[in-house]
C-alpha cells in the first residue's frame, strides 16, 4: 500500500521534459511510481489542474547561525525549498576555539549583515570542530534538509589564531591543520570548502575576512582533500560587485590555477557587472576551459543583485551625523522624527562617513527604483526615483527621502547593483540557459535588513514563466529544471530534483496562476527581537520533505522531517 497518492498533476519532473499528466505514488520518503495508479494509498491528493513538482533546491544560503536554533528556516520553507546549503562565502560558525566565537560573530555581522545580538542569543555553541558542528545540526529535526560547505574564514581562525590579518599565508604545522581539518570535515559529510577573495566582504570592526587573498598554495593544498572526496570548491572573486574589474581578471586566473592543479569542481559567484557589462562572457570562455579538468560551475541569480532601501533598514542616508543621532532613539519614534522638516534638512545637507553602505548607496541614486504594489523586479526607467525627481522637479535625494517615508512601513525603494547593466533581465534569461550556470544567489539568512530574495524560486515562476513584459518568458519545464535536478546534480546529490522512481519525495504541488509574492514588510522575529525584512509567499497546494507534508494551504504542518544531508562521493 501507497503512503500517498498525488494523483492527476501536470507533472513537471525536473529533467526539462515538458509537463504530463500523471499521478505519483509515494511510500516510505520516495517515489515508487509515476503513472496511473489505482491505489490504494493512506492519502491522496488531487492534483487536478495543479502542477507537480520536485521541490527546489537553493545551494547559496547564509542560515549558518539560524539553522542551529530555528527548525522552520522561513523564507525558505514557505517559498518550496526542500533542501538548502550554507557555508557559502567563506563565513560560518565552525571550527572554533574557545574565546574565538566573538571573532566569528563579527565575521558574520559585518560580511552578511547577520545581526550580532540574534546569533549571541540565538546559537549555544555546543561544537569546536566542523564535524561538531555537522553532529550538533544532525540532532536538530527541521521543515528541510540542509547541507554544508566548510567555510574557510573560520577554518583559518582556528589554525592561525592571531597570526590572521598580519599578512602571513598559512604554511608548516598551520597549513597542515587546516588540510587536516577539511579532511575530517569532509569525511564528516560535507560538500566541500567556500572562500571569499572580496575587499566588499569585511568584519564589523572594519578587517579583511580572514581568507581574503590567500596564495594558491594554500588553496591547492585545502582543495586537494575536497577533489579527493568528490566535493566542491565555492568562491567569491575580487570585483563581484563591479569594484575592481582588474581584480576579478586576477582572481580568475588564480581560480583556473587552483582548478589546472587540483581538478576540483568549481562553484563561483558571477554577476554581469554594470562598468563591465559585457565582462561575464569572458568568464564564461574560462569556465569552458576549466570543464576539462573538472565540473565548473557559474553561480547566477534570477534577478538583478539589489537591495530594498527604508528607514526603518538599509538606506542611503544611514551614515549620516543626524540618522545615527535619530536612530539612537527607540525605533517607534524613527519615523515621527525623520518626518519633522528641520531633521529632513539637516540629513539632506549632511554627508554619509566615508566607505559606507550608506555613501555606497548615495553614489548609486539613479538605479533607485519603485518596485510598486506589484513588485516589479524589472522595472523600466520610467519607474526610476530620477524619473520621479524630474517629474516633481525635487532633487533626487529629497525625491528619495519623501519616498521612502511614504512607503515606510512596506518598502519599495529598489537598488539594481549588478546583472541589470542594460535596464531589463536579458543578460540574466541568456546567461541562466548555459549549461555551466546554476540558479543561486539567493543569501537567504543574510543581509536581514537590505535583502529579502528568500522568495527567488516562487519568483523565479511567476516572473520568468507567467508576468514578464520586457521579454521573452521562459517554459515552466526549463525553470523547474534549474530549481531541481540541474541544481542537485552540480553539488554531487543524485537521490533529488527529479520526480522519478526511486528519487527522494521532495515535491511541491501548486497552481501557478495561483503564486504570489507579497509585499516586503519589517519583522521582529529574531533572537533578541533583531528585525528583518521579508516577504510572504502564497499559492502553494502541498509542500512534501521525504514523503512528508511540510506545508498545506500555505500553512505549516508542524511536520520537521529534515535532516542534515551529509555528502558522499559514494552517493552518486
Amino acid at each position: 500500500m501507497l503512503d500517498t497518492i498525488i494523483r492527476g498533476g501536470s507533472v513537471v519532473d525536473g529533467t526539462g521534459t515538458a509537463p504530463f499528466t500523471a499521478d505519483v505514488g509515494i511510500r516510505d520518503g520516495k517515489i515508487v511510481e509515476v503513472g496511473t495508479l489505482a491505489g490504494p494509498a493512506h492519502r491522496v491528493i488531487d492534483a487536478t489542474g495543479l502542477y507537480v513538482t520536485p521541490g527546489w533546491l537553493d545551494i547559496h544560503t547564509h542560515y549558518d547561525g539560524q539553522a542551529t536554533w530555528d527548525p522552520e528556516l522561513d523564507p525558505s520553507f514557505s517559498s518550496g525549498v526542500t533542501t538548502a546549503i550554507m557555508g557559502n562565502c567563506g563565513v560560518g560558525f565552525a571550527p572554533v576555539r574557545e574565546g574565538m566565537q566573538e571573532r566569528l560573530i563579527e565575521l558574520m555581522e559585518g560580511v552578511e549583515e547577520v545581526p550580532g545580538t540574534a546569533l549571541h542569543v540565538g546559537m549555544d555553541w555546543r561544537w569546536n570542530t566542523f564535524p561538531e558542528y555537522l553532529d550538533a545540526l544532525d540532532s536538530m529535526d527541521r521543515t528541510f534538509d540542509v547541507g554544508c560547505l566548510i567555510p574557510h574564514g573560520p577554518l583559518r581562525l582556528w589554525a592561525m589564531g592571531n597570526k590572521v590579518g598580519t599578512d602571513k599565508c598559512a604554511s608548516g604545522d598551520d597549513l597542515a591543520l587546516m588540510v587536516d581539518q577539511v579532511e575530517q570535515g569532509m569525511k564528516a559529510g560535507a560538500f566541500g570548502l567556500a572562500t571569499s577573495r572580496s575587499p566588499v566582504h569585511r568584519t564589523t570592526r572594519g578587517e579583511m575576512t580572514p581568507d581574503f587573498h590567500v596564495d594558491l598554495p594554500e588553496l591547492v593544498a585545502l582543495t586537494r582533500p575536497v577533489m579527493e572526496h568528490g566535493g566542491y570548491f565555492q568562491v567569491v572573486p575580487e570585483g563581484i560587485a563591479g569594484e575592481n574589474a582588474e581584480g576579478l581578471r586576477r582572481d580568475m586566473a588564480l581560480i583556473e590555477d587552483v582548478v589546472k592543479e587540483t581538478g576540483v569542481d568549481l562553484h563561483v559567484l558571477m554577476h554581469q557587472l554594470s562598468g563591465e557589462p559585457e565582462h561575464y562572457k569572458q568568464q564564461f570562455e574560462q569556465l569552458d576551459r576549466m570543464s576539462k579538468k573538472g565540473k565548473a560551475i557559474a553561480q547566477f541569480g534570477g534577478r538583478s543583485a539589489g537591495a530594498i532601501l527604508g528607514f526603518l533598514g538599509t538606506n542611503p542616508f544611514l551614515n549620516t551625523p543626524t540618522f545615527q543621532q535619530v536612530i539612537q532613539q527607540p525605533i517607534e519614534t524613527w519615523l515621527e522624527q525623520l518626518a519633522r522638516p528641520e531633521i529632513k534638512a539637516r540629513i539632506l545637507s549632511e554627508n554619509n562617513a566615508p566607505g559606507t553602505l550608506g555613501e555606497m548607496f548615495t553614489g548609486a541614486m539613479e538605479r533607485f527604483f519603485d518596485l510598486g504594489e506589484d513588485l516589479d523586479y524589472e522595472p523600466a526607467p520610467e519607474r526610476s526615483l530620477a524619473a520621479l525627481a524630474r517629474e516633481t522637479g525635487k532633487s533626487l535625494p529629497e525625491t528619495i527621502y519623501d519616498f521612502m517615508l511614504e512607503h515606510s512601513e512596506r518598502p519599495r525603494t529598489y537598488i539594481t547593483f549588478t546583472n541589470y547593466a542594460h535596464g531589463d533581465l536579458e543578460a540574466v534569461r541568456a546567461a541562466m540557459q548555459l549549461d555551466n550556470v546554476v540558479l543561486s544567489s539567493s543569501d537567504v539568512g543574510a543581509h536581514v535588513l537590505t535583502v529579502c530574495d528568500g522568495s527567488i524560486n516562487t519568483f523565479m515562476l511567476t516572473h520568468w514563466c507567467r508576468d514578464r513584459k520586457r521579454g521573452p518568458k521562459v517554459l515552466l519545464e526549463q525553470v523547474v529544471h534549474w530549481m531541481t535536478q540541474k541544481c542537485a546534480r552540480s553539488i554531487g546529490l543524485y537521490d533529488r530534483g527529479a520526480i522519478a522512481p526511486g528519487m527522494k519525495a521532495d515535491i511541491n504541488v501548486f497552481g501557478l496562476d495561483d503564486l504570489k509574492v507579497h509585499a516586503p514588510r519589517y519583522h521582529a522575529d529574531l533572537p533578541s527581537g533583531a528585525r528583518r525584512i521579508m516577504t510572504r509567499t502564497t499559492g502553494y497546494r502541498a509542500t512534501m520533505v521525504s514523503g512528508v507534508i511540510t506545508r498545506e494551504n500555505d500553512e505549516a504542518t508542524g511536520a520537521r522531517p529534515g535532516r542534515l544531508v551529509r555528502y558522499s562521493r559514494q552517493a552518486r
